[in-house]
């Protein structure tokens, strides 16, 4: 349950819903076939439509094959497929994405040799057969001009995108439907200005990196007519690995930022049990729910989201928390920025009995909420050189994980009517930490802490603004300089 601390903090409940050679015998032939590269552009469509210009790159069977695929004046895809037989491949794409003039593509592509073996198979003496040696070329750099002699699409590659980049209507569910069909590792690249409306969002299932772009859902209620009696989240990646969000912009239309507990569903992006993910510069704005909500998929897979990377994260008017980490395992958030959420800057809130987030650490944050650490908590958890919060709320009982503060500072309130800093059970730390106040006149009446059911709070080195609180006999406090 969501225990907020600042005035204005409701009981909340956070709706979950639950997502799901063989060695050959006989005698082996080598053929090398070389292909030449073919190029096809097609002409520019009307205003808003996509997929009106394609440059596509391809390669004679077993090269390696690199396409970038420009599916509007504003976003291009880039997919690689490298052949079976290749034992090392590097490929480098460089695109424009608006108004492209070139594309450059740089591949390493195998080649095959064949020598007389005087060994037949599983080891017994023969005659006739061959072994084959596969060898890597040096790179190669093609540089593909905008216009040239058309050529058919490989069939493993998807067709033309047919979707909206404009947010004058819906792109789903043509955008989901082209994402879901691109290769594993595949980039989606969009410019500044291209807006993506998505009413039921994106869901990304496989390894794909997107950059660029604001995904816009336009919802204010649930649809009477919908499938699902939740709103979706904007982005979410589910239960796979290896996902890049960099440089793009999740938009809701909660412009106030208010609380509407039928609509928290909404987070701007949910990651459920995914490893590995990372994300770099992207923005969460007007959200109904959770800026940035990672959790395990429940009741299915108690798996807690693993190794996700944050540098540069920034979430506005989220209509519950900024960031909600309920089940995170080994994961880091540097450079995030949380401004003006409904509740808690930071939750660390898990919904499963003995599963809580461990080894996270928070690093060079502004968060103009506070911390909700409530039950329990594997740890340790780490906040470095955060500033701006109001509250620490830790409540974990049961659960002895080491919470610390390093550095920064925390601006207390005066006339809060709960503590500034509120443990009950648990370890708590600061490390040189300025412990101040908010500005203003007036009585200062709001205790710096309350400790409570065998808490043990630490201070060290930090420095404090009026220093008076309360703890009950279980409990210990201690100021160290």
């Amino acid at each position: 349950m969501q225990q907020g601390q600042d005035a204005g903090f409701r009981q909340g409940i956070r709706p979950r819903r639950s997502i799901g050679t063989r060695i050959g015998t006989g005698i082996a032939v080598v053929a090398v076939l070389v292909g030449t590269a073919l190029v096809a552009s097609a002409p520019t469509g009307p205003a808003g439509a996509v997929g009106t210009h394609q440059v596509v790159a391809t390669a004679a069977p077993g090269r390696a094959t690199t396409r970038t695929t420009v599916v509007s004046p504003t976003t291009t895809v880039t997919t690689t497929t490298r052949p079976q037989s290749v034992t090392t491949s590097t490929t480098t794409v460089t695109t424009t994405p608006a108004g492209v003039t070139s594309t450059t593509v740089t591949t390493v592509a195998p080649t095959a040799t064949t020598q007389p073996s005087s060994t037949g198979r599983s080891g017994q003496g023969g005659t006739g057969t061959t072994t084959t040696t596969t060898t890597t070329v040096p790179t190669s750099t093609t540089t593909v001009p905008p216009t040239t002699t058309a050529t058919t699409e490989p069939t493993t590659v998807p067709g033309p995108a047919t979707f909206d980049s404009t947010c004058s209507s819906p792109a789903t569910p043509g955008l989901q439907t082209y994402l879901d069909s691109l290769p594993a590792g595949s980039v989606f690249r969009s410019s500044t200005t291209a807006c993506y409306d998505v009413p039921q969002g994106i869901h990304l299932r496989s390894p794909i990196t997107i950059i660029g772009g604001t995904f816009y859902d336009p919802s204010t209620v649930v649809p009477p007519d919908a499938s699902w009696d939740c709103l979706k989240p904007i982005i979410s990646v589910h239960e796979t690995s290896h996902v890049t969000l960099s440089g793009l912009t999740v938009l809701g239309a909660n412009a106030t930022g208010a609380f509407h507990p039928k609509l928290v569903t909404e987070a701007g992006i949910k990651l459920v049990s995914a490893t590995d993910v990372t994300i770099i510069g992207v923005t969460a704005k007007d959200t109904w729910g959770d800026g940035l909500e990672l959790v395990a998929h429940t009741p299915i897979d108690r798996t807690p989201v693993t190794g996700l990377t944050v540098d540069g994260f920034t979430t506005i008017n989220a209509g519950r928390q900024g960031v909600t980490l309920a089940e995170v395992s080994d994961s880091t958030l540097n450079n995030v920025h949380i401004v003006s959420p409904a509740d808690a800057g930071f939750d660390f809130e898990s919904d499963i009995a003995g599963r809580g987030s461990d080894n996270v650490t928070i690093s060079n944050c502004i968060d103009d909420a506070g911390f909700n650490m409530v039950e329990f908590l594997g740890g340790p958890i780490t906040i470095s050189d955060c500033t701006g919060f109001h509250h620490v709320a830790l409540s974990s009982p049961g659960s002895n994980a080491q919470v610390t503060f390093v550095g920064g500072a925390i601006s207390c309130r005066r006339l809060n009517p709960q503590p500034c800093i509120n443990q009950d059970g648990g370890s708590l730390t600061f490390l040189g930490v300025a412990v101040g106040r908010e500005a203003g006149g007036g009585t200062i009446d709001v205790p710096t802490w309350r400790v409570r059911n065998g808490g043990n709070l630490l201070f060290e080195n930090s420095s404090f603004v009026s220093a008076f609180g309360t703890a009950d006999n279980t409990s210990t406090v201690r100021i160290v300089k």
